[in-house]
């Protein structure tokens, strides 16, 4: 991937879920018996003649759908639909990629990459890019990526999931959510970074296996230079579904404060766990509210209404906003900022829900 944006902000048109072709009108490209080479492009890489890339042996070819790494919001790249026209033209398997960031939960930018596929077919690669790049300023943990993943897995059904990485960033973390939700692993490793491939990207143990290895950025092919080059595992291509949890992960109990209105550890911890999923918290999930909590409930709540600072500090702004957000959950009383047994019960109710397990 490059390591800056050329073009910010140019959005194509939308395609609704129920535009995507399915498996009754696309069936999945079977495995290949030997390993494939391939590409991944973006704005960089305009005018290439994929009818030259697929004469030069390349199989394979990932484009840039588009990212969340801008702070002026989510965006679709101005060449991403060209260039999946023109790799499904030449024969060559396709894939889209999205660009994490900090302008969007992981569950709001899988919906907005879904929402806005273009000519997706069922055995598409659709990949993750975890990177800082522009405006944000940390990568996505693991909770945030397996929650891409399994979001988009909601929308799209079985899937060909990459997880883009850099070893080094791989090395650094864990990623067992990651794992269980069945992403293949799209190693960054350039080494000498001469255009020919170094050997097997260093794993260091952080993920069972690589399928995918994104060798160099000066790769020339179809004309263009550079391109990133990419050798992928036959297996790289196979629809996946998610696995068990990782061992030890007990979900969280659900909340009596959904029946009797009154706000407890219990819920505070499944708070805390969806802050986690959604909004960058990094605190304990302890069931204890304090400044990083309600900082992150802060920010979750710009979704409803809240326009106030980023403090910790909760007051009648924030509390209304959490009542809109329960309001939207059974909550019939007044936005007043000050809650009360209904105002919880109505938030309770949604934070309730599985997925905050």
């Amino acid at each position: 991937m490059r390591r800056r944006t050329l073009i910010r902000g140019a959005v194509a048109t939308a395609l609704a879920p129920a535009g995507i072709i399915t498996a009754a009108g696309a069936e999945a490209a079977p495995a290949q018996a030997a390993d494939l080479q391939g590409i991944d492009v973006s704005n960089y890489q305009l005018g290439i003649d994929y009818g030259r890339v697929a004469a030069q042996g390349r199989s394979f070819a990932v484009a840039k759908a588009g990212g969340c790494q801008l702070a002026e919001g989510p965006y679709v790249t101005s060449s991403y639909a060209g260039h999946v026209d023109g790799a499904r033209a030449a024969g060559l398997r396709v894939g889209h990629y999205w660009l994490s960031g900090d302008f969007l939960t992981p569950a709001e930018a899988a919906d907005y990459f879904v929402d806005h596929l273009h000519d997706y077919h069922i055995g598409d690669v659709l990949a993750l890019d975890v990177e800082v790049l522009d405006d944000s300023t940390r990568l996505w943990n693991d909770t945030e990526v397996s929650t891409w993943f399994n979001r988009v897995r909601e929308r799209v059904g079985a899937y060909v999931p990459w997880f883009y990485i850099s070893a080094g960033a791989l090395r650094a973390g864990t990623w067992s959510r990651t794992v269980a939700a069945g992403a293949h692993l799209w190693a960054a490793s350039w080494g000498a970074n001469n255009g020919t491939w170094p050997g097997p990207p260093d794993l260091g143990g952080s993920y069972p296996d690589w399928a995918v290895h994104q060798y160099t950025s000066v790769g020339s092919v179809g004309g263009v230079t550079p391109v990133d080059l990419n050798l992928a595992r036959p297996g790289a291509f196979d629809l996946t579904e998610p696995t068990d949890p990782p061992p030890g992960e007990d979900p969280l109990p659900k909340s009596t404060t959904e029946q009797d209105g009154v706000p407890g550890v219990i819920m505070w911890k499944r708070t805390q766990n969806w802050l986690r999923i959604e909004s960058g918290y990094t605190g304990p999930i302890d069931g204890v509210p304090g400044v990083n909590t309600y900082a992150a409930l802060q920010r979750n709540m710009r979704n409803w209404g809240y326009t106030g600072p980023i403090d910790g500090v909760m007051g009648v702004n924030s509390w209304s906003a959490v009542q809109r957000l329960a309001a939207a959950h059974g909550y019939t009383g007044p936005i007043d900022g000050v809650m009360g047994p209904n105002s919880w019960r109505g938030y309770a109710r949604f934070i309730n829900q599985d997925r905050w397990d």
